[in-house]
């Protein structure tokens, strides 16, 4: 079988070995980077025209054993269902797309693009991998050059930045990986009781482990979700643990926080969705209200939080707390729906798909955002909103796709954001009924911090702090990236349920081999 996604992560890879070994100052670097990260592109244009969007499990399957021992096999396998599929497709879709915007960097620009390649092997490889050991080592893959983008290419108080996310997702993958170890020898225990199982006594992929797993205890179910859920929670990130992200954003460049906000974050959602609730459902079930407490605090302490700023680039990452934390919050819709009568699971998976659904969305929308912020700040040389005033004079088609990314932001019907924020109000409602207007609350609050920004920045009078004979439009770099996107936020809007309608069927495929009956 041609090994379509093996291919999509080996061609970014290829570009990051010959990016580092070209001279930092050859004008080549960024026509390699765009054509490595384009090939990836077409490679995941191919699967969305490919997928077959009848079938509900895993696609274009791959695995080679990689490690062949008795007690730690290891085996290389990816695949691409509905949940992964909108993952992948905005993977190389926004890695491309970043190369594009960041055009005219000069500092190291083949190290720089050489980072931009690697976040997109990790990214890719945490997607579409089913095997736990190599879905950590793509995890922490991702880590470092990211960590080198924000330190490198950052602004002034980038070590900071860069110290503290470095510290806060190590810590927590580092406790991923004892949970992953948890799952990996309670179910060589598992087996060893059970011969009739027929199943190989070690294991790390999913597909195996996650057969018995539902069948472990329930204290050790609990403990080892918590770990699980600890590390996914870090990264997406959650209340409290969230301090990383706004000084990670406001000190990366703007390459760095597309990728960051478009990609990074949604592996921890991705991972709680995957991995911890299929493979532990009775630990969910335990702190199902925990959840749902981080969830509605991160909703409203993000929200809240954006109202007060005054940098643009660090309202926007304080925004995505906030919906990351809608994210959080459909998951746990379905989570409640969780029940065991007599050793089988059985769930209501509508809160998952909404999720999933929601993350896409959020990664289309974010990305517009940043690169909005991103110009401002190349061209104006501030992001601060009160030395801000007068652009849509002088800056027009900047000024019209970041009021298209903000709107979009906001819920505006005819665009994706308010499909999935519309979905994820109905599935709270279906779980928790009239305390759905706590979620609604934020909406009024983002209309708040997003008009008011657009207010003072955009349609205010000009400011006497700008410099405006020397301030111009986007560049052609700077705006094709963001059409992109609007029209692809605008497409999703109209035509949801060609993205919807393989999230949900796959969703309950998933969930449906592990827990035993599920509603979609």
């Amino acid at each position: 079988m041609f090994p379509l996604i093996s291919l999509m992560i080996l061609f970014p890879f290829i570009g990051f070995v010959v990016l580092m070994a070209m001279p930092a100052k050859l004008n080549l670097n960024r026509v390699v980077a765009a054509a490595f990260s384009g090939i990836s592109l077409l490679l995941g244009s191919y699967m969305l025209l490919s997928f077959n969007y009848g079938s509900p499990g895993m696609q274009m399957t791959e695995s080679y054993t990689w490690i062949n021992t008795q007690y730690f096999p290891v085996t290389y396998s990816v695949g691409v269902d509905g949940i992964a599929l909108p993952m992948v497709f905005l993977s190389v879709l926004l890695s491309f797309l970043v190369v594009i915007f960041s055009w005219d960097v000069e500092h190291r620009s083949n190290q720089y693009f050489a980072m931009l390649m690697f976040t997109e092997v990790g990214v890719l490889g945490v997607f579409t991998v089913t095997n736990y050991f190599v879905f950590y080592l793509f995890w922490e893959a991702v880590l470092i050059p990211m960590f080198f983008i924000i330190l490198v290419w950052g602004s002034p108080r980038r070590v900071y930045s860069a110290t503290k996310f470095f510290i806060y997702t190590h810590a927590s993958s580092l406790v991923m990986l004892l949970s992953f170890f948890a799952l990996y020898f309670q179910y060589h225990n598992y087996v060893a009781a059970h011969p009739g199982l027929h199943l190989p006594a070690f294991s790390f992929s999913m597909l195996t482990i996650n057969q018995v797993s539902p069948d472990f205890g329930s204290f050790f179910q609990l403990i080892v979700f918590i770990g699980l859920f600890f590390g996914f929670i870090v990264k997406m990130p959650v209340f409290p643990f969230h301090t990383w992200l706004p000084d990670a954003h406001t000190d990366a460049p703007t390459g760095g926080s597309v990728l960051l906000a478009g990609l990074l974050i949604k592996m921890g959602s991705f991972g709680i969705i995957r991995i911890a609730i299929p493979a532990l459902p009775a630990g969910a079930k335990m702190i199902e209200d925990w959840i749902v407490l981080l969830a509605v605090i991160s909703i409203l302490y993000g929200a809240w939080v954006s109202m007060a700023q005054k940098d643009i680039k660090r309202m926007i990452a304080n925004s995505s707390i906030s919906h990351m934390g809608l994210v959080l919050l459909a998951i746990a819709a379905s989570v409640f729906t969780l029940s065991d009568a007599g050793g089988t699971w059985s769930m209501n998976t509508i809160g998952i798909s909404v999720a999933d659904f929601q993350m896409f969305a959020h990664g289309l929308i974010t990305a517009v955002l940043f690169m909005s912020a991103g110009v401002i700040q190349h061209h104006t040389g501030t992001r601060d909103v009160d030395k801000l005033g007068g652009l849509g004079r002088h800056m027009p088609a900047l000024s019209t796709f970041m009021m298209a990314g903000f709107l979009a932001s906001l819920g505006l019907p005819g665009m994706v954001g308010f499909v999935a924020e519309f979905s994820v109000f109905y599935v709270t409602y279906l779980s928790f009924g009239v305390y759905l207007i706590i979620p609604i609350v934020t909406v009024v609050i983002t209309v708040g911090y997003y008009l008011w920004a657009l207010q003072r920045s955009v349609f205010g009078p000009e400011s006497d702090k700008l410099d405006f004979t020397r301030i111009h439009d986007s560049n052609w770099y700077e705006i094709v990236p963001m059409i992109v996107l609007v029209i692809i936020i605008v497409i999703f809007g109209i035509v949801p349920w060609v993205m919807f309608n393989p999230i949900s069927g796959a969703v309950s495929s998933w969930y449906g081999s592990f827990i035993g009956s599920v509603v979609p």
